[in-house]
């Protein structure tokens, strides 16, 4: 009788840092929804509590999905290259990072296209005329 074979461990922590990524942002918006349409504002006022959440709770969850997607999308490459037969639970864990990482991809190349539509190029590009 054979042992079952296992998924590796870093197949496996990647998909579970894939998974801490969509809880923190399930909890990040059920706290932004409970605060802006619920009233809730844990004893401060409302503008403060508003703040609160969109500029410090975001800029939070932005660092943490950045950090745990890059972490994951690493571990996940790592898992692979190690050519176990049970290699399912690191390409999910692998697609759910790159899943989760997509949008700030996403973002950072509209910003990219955005500064180069506001570049004048006339100045780089020679003038043949007399």
């Amino acid at each position: 009788m054979q042992s079952p074979e296992k998924p590796t461990r870093l197949g496996t922590i990647s998909f579970i840092l894939a998974i801490i990524i969509v809880v923190l942002w399930c909890i990040y918006f059920i706290l932004f929804a409970a605060m802006t349409e619920g009233g809730l504002t844990f004893g401060t006022d409302s503008e403060t509590a508003g703040y609160a959440i969109v500029l410090g709770g975001g800029t939070v969850m932005v660092v943490l999905t950045v950090l745990l997607t890059l972490a994951g999308i690493i571990l996940g490459i790592m898992a692979l290259r190690k050519q176990d037969p049970k290699r399912g639970l690191a390409i999910a864990g692998l697609v759910l990072n790159f899943l989760c990482f997509a949008p700030y991809c996403l973002f950072f190349l509209l910003i990219m296209l955005g500064g180069l539509s506001a570049m004048d190029f006339s100045k780089f590009i020679p003038s043949f005329a007399p």
